[in-house]
């Protein structure tokens, strides 16, 4: 039961923001310490290098689709109006636990 629901969810949402949404997740899981030194070869600079290029790329893709969603939002109604205004908040959501998730990083990165 609650699995057919979160599956109608995840349906509903669509294949690009589910997409999206597990690469902001994928970020904040991977997320390096603050003050993590960056490595220059090796696996080590996925970590150290490419995740916190790409934390505020996935953050400003998140908000233009929240910011899209409300747009399309205007014109619907019925369960397309529904299932674009649960799209922008997840959307807001995961943007928000993006953001609170990588502020410690880039605050220490920003005091040295």
């Amino acid at each position: 039961m609650i699995l057919n629901k979160i599956g109608e969810f995840v349906v509903g949402l669509g294949p690009l923001r589910v997409m999206l949404m597990s690469a902001a997740i994928i970020l904040i899981v991977l997320r390096p310490a603050p003050a993590t030194e960056a490595i220059f070869e090796g696996w080590a600079v996925f970590p150290t290098l490419l995740f916190p290029a790409l934390s505020p790329i996935i953050f400003m893709v998140l908000m233009l689709d929240a910011l899209m969603s409300t747009v399309y939002l205007s014109a619907q109604q019925g369960a397309e109006r529904r299932r674009l205004k649960r799209a922008q908040l997840t959307n807001l959501a995961v943007a928000a636990a993006l953001f609170l998730f990588w502020l410690p990083y880039f605050y220490k990165l920003l005091q040295s």
